[in-house]
């Protein structure tokens, strides 16, 4: 046995077999330097087992042991809790918002301005009602009449001129302002194309009308619907059309014409050849005469019927009162009706939205509450 391997059973030799005990003593008996060794390391031994450990370095051992055993809990940051509120009042208001959007969607806005052509155009607050003066009643009195002479001017038998205006009122008497147009459209001879009557997100009421008004009692018609509440815009044209109404009207003379022809001509026909080539001509003429007969009817309807578009809104309680110019007092109430009224229509979509997100909400309520469940109880394992 050599004197590394004596060294290396040094650290093992309460682990020996007897035999291993018997050479390494046999050769501690005649190494010196082997034996010198073994002594000091014996004596290290002995000093070690009879030091106490220090109370510091046990105490901090434990408690080494105790934080890897069990992870410390991580407490969340305080930010994160107020992001945690601030999501949930997103969530709030924008779910009443959303809860909210079917009856805003009710809105059917009012139309967009038509293409008039060269309209002549006019928007002010003037509310004949309320004893408002029209920003155009200082002007002279020549400049008006010039202006609406070329809008109003009869038309001569060889001119065909199409009229369309369009007028948007608001008014604090819908339902009598409506009863009103009706009754002034029916005097007149005219009648109503389409209607669409609608609440805006205030519950207050809108109506748009197209109206067919024969055109020798158009203005007298815009002049009386200026006088129902406020107006808002108003816009007019005139569109010439006799160039194209003339026009179709020589090509229908002529296709009668050649119809004429052809009936001469299919009495005439002799072949079979003949009389197919001659009913397809004749097809294709009829085609031709109707397409043109429809075409200046309806050239025909617009230049008698102009068309009127009408717009009228109710106003709310506050903006009533602005227009009839109330004291403080008034208004006030005024303002706090509106503002009750929004509250309510705000609690309502409130409480739409909780209706409809709370089964959702229990569900995820449970969900977490047997997560956390769960885990205690491994926890506590």
């Amino acid at each position: 046995m050599t004197c590394e391997h004596v060294r290396a059973l040094l650290d093992t030799r309460e682990s020996l077999d007897a035999q291993q005990q018997r050479l390494l003593e046999e050769h501690l008996a005649s190494c010196l330097s082997c034996r010198f060794d073994a002594r000091v390391l014996q004596d290290a031994r002995a000093l070690d087992e009879g030091e106490e450990v220090p109370f510091a370095f046990t105490q901090a051992l434990r408690q080494r042991i105790t934080q890897e055993e069990e992870a410390p809990v991580k407490q969340s940051p305080r930010i994160l809790k107020w992001l945690a509120v601030a999501a949930c009042l997103a969530i709030l208001v924008g779910g009443t918002y959303l809860a909210g959007e079917p009856r805003r969607q009710a809105v059917s806005a009012s139309p967009p301005e038509k293409a008039l052509g060269n309209a002549t155009t006019y928007a002010e607050g003037y509310d004949a009602n309320f004893g408002g003066q029209a920003p155009w009643a200082a002007m002279p009195e020549s400049s008006v009449a010039a202006d609406r002479s070329l809008m109003a001017r009869e038309a001569s038998p060889q001119e065909k001129i199409i009229r369309t205006a369009r007028l948007e009122l608001s008014t604090r008497s819908f339902d009598k302002d409506y009863e009103n147009v009706l009754a002034l459209v029916k005097e007149k001879g005219g009648r109503v194309e389409s209607a669409n009557l609608y609440n805006n997100y205030n519950d207050l009421r809108g109506l748009n009308l197209t109206l067919r008004i024969p055109v020798k009692q158009l203005d007298s018609v815009i002049a009386s619907l200026k006088g129902v509440g406020r107006l808002v815009s108003f816009n007019e044209s005139a569109r010439d059309v006799s160039e194209q109404y003339y026009d179709m009207d020589a090509r229908l003379q002529t296709q009668k014409t050649k119809m004429a022809r052809l009936q001469e001509l299919l009495q005439k026909a002799e072949s079979v050849e003949d009389l197919i080539a001659l009913e397809d001509s004749i097809s294709n003429t009829q085609y031709e005469l109707d397409r043109l007969t429809g075409s200046l009817k309806g050239l025909d309807s617009q230049v008698e019927d102009a068309t009127l578009d009408l717009v009228l809104n109710e106003l709310s309680p506050l903006e009533t009162s602005q227009d009839q110019q109330e004291g403080l007092v008034e208004r006030i109430k005024s303002g706090m009706a509106a503002a009750f009224h929004g509250f309510i229509q705000l609690l309502g979509d409130l409480v739409v939205f909780l209706s409809v997100i709370l089964p959702y909400l229990i569900v995820v309520v449970a969900f977490i509450i047997i997560i956390r469940l769960i885990m205690k109880r491994r926890k506590n394992k």
